[in-house]
């Protein structure tokens, strides 16, 4: 076993095991320390972790982080929760909340929408007396199963679109990956229906006054239109973008790019421009650098090629792409496995990109690291002063959601594979 595959299973044992650890101890420290390590033993130089970071990703990230801090300023999460407090119906009240999160998650990636939701959850959890934990977990598969079925849901679709190039990628996505999508949040919704009644009753899990108070807490930005600006630009180009490779043959505008133009608005006419770079979420981009620099020494050191051996020559085979690409997003995560996927395939038909978009993405709700919505989901709790779910709760919560997500979305594209679609 190579020095960086036995760094990457140490990650996945740190951060399975973080609830026994000290409560400084964040899920982003154990990932850095992981690629410090890496460097420190020369298992990759300085030079090719810079390479080996997606800087257009992690642009585009801070792009959208930024977007969501400033909405989160206008006060966006707040009035959310109070539309859903409007409700008397709690069954009508958390349903409206997971459609609100993967709709959120489909515009403005899943890792944005963690961010908005995690106050909503917080907030709802008291006003219901649910037991947050499991509102928590219900906000991260939320958002994981709206994120599937957009082009910018998530980094791995990204990752995947620059790839396969498609000449119409809102289109493409919305014939391979809208039907099992929506399937997939129904049972969802059923599923956290049934979680929250049989957990409510637990009064040391309720949600405390002061954590609340934390997540209410908002100073709300004077001046919001450069939010709401800077939110439909995003969508606005992406659109154009989608349109221009359609109808003009355009080539592919970069995405770090199209996000730093996006939130422009923010830092040149918003007046909490400081205090919204501030919180931005810094620590999931520190956790996403570190995890390219660790798969990028994985991939440099040969193991992963070592360990697929023949099925190598097989990864455009829809079958591998699906068993692959799930299996290894719980050890890295389904970003850089995404990524390292790509690499090593030789081209690809449609079904094979989007079998890779939509199956690593649902491997995102069986452990807390195989997608990073999740750790953020973790740290914007600790950040208002919650208690989160443990490694264990989370997959345990989780396992009938994504055999469920992992079947329905292998059967629908497998399917339109066969009728020739695409």
């Amino acid at each position: 076993m190579s020095v960086s595959l036995g760094i990457s299973a140490l990650i996945f044992l740190g951060i399975a095991v973080r609830q026994w650890l000290p409560p400084m101890v964040r899920i982003w420290h154990i990932m850095l320390a992981g690629a410090i390590v890496l460097l420190m033993l020369g298992e990759i130089t300085p030079l090719a972790a810079f390479h080996a970071v997606d800087w257009q990703l992690i642009f585009y990230l801070f792009a959208v982080f930024s977007i969501a801090s400033s909405l989160y300023d206008t006060g966006l999460s707040q009035d959310i929760a109070d539309m859903l407090l409007k409700r008397s119906q709690s069954g009508m009240v958390l349903l409206w909340f997971i459609v609100a999160s993967a709709i959120c998650a489909a515009v403005l990636t899943n890792d944005a929408a963690a961010v908005i939701g995690v106050p909503i959850a917080i907030i709802l959890s008291r006003a219901f007396r649910w037991k947050l934990t499991v509102v928590l977990v219900a906000l991260c598969a939320a958002v994981t199963v709206g994120s599937m079925v957009s082009p910018v849901g998530n980094p791995q679709n990204i990752l995947v679109v620059n790839a396969a190039n498609f000449q119409n990628m809102l289109a493409t996505f919305i014939v391979w990956a809208l039907v099992p999508g929506v399937i997939c949040l129904v049972a969802v919704f059923f599923r956290f229906h049934r979680l929250v009644k049989k957990n409510g009753s637990d009064e040391s899990a309720l949600v405390s006054q002061e954590v609340e108070t934390q997540a209410e807490a908002v100073e709300v930005s004077r001046r919001q239109w450069p939010a709401m600006v800077s939110a439909l630009l995003l969508v606005g180009i992406i659109t154009g973008d989608s349109l221009g490779r359609t109808y003009f043959h355009l080539g592919p505008l970069p995405f770090g790019w199209v996000g730093l133009v996006s939130c422009l608005p923010i830092y040149l006419a918003g007046d909490e421009r400081l205090r919204v770079f501030k919180e931005v979420d810094w620590a999931t981009l520190i956790f996403f650098v570190a995890m390219f620099i660790v798969t990028g020494s994985l991939y440099q050191s040969g193991s992963l090629q070592y360990l697929l051996g023949s099925l190598q020559n097989e990864l455009a085979d829809l079958t591998v792409t699906a068993l692959v690409s799930f299996w290894a997003s719980q050890l890295f995560s389904n970003v850089p496995v995404v990524e390292l996927y790509l690499k090593l395939l030789d081209g690809g038909e449609t079904g094979t990109f989007m079998m890779l978009s939509t199956i690593s993405t649902v491997a995102g709700n069986l452990f807390i690291i195989s997608a990073a919505s999740n750790v953020i989901v973790v740290q914007q709790a600790e950040k208002f002063g919650a208690t989160p779910f443990t490694f264990w709760q989370f997959c345990w919560w989780m396992l009938p959601i994504t055999v469920f997500c992992v079947v329905v979305s292998y059967g629908w594209i497998y399917g339109l594979t066969v009728l020739g679609v695409g």
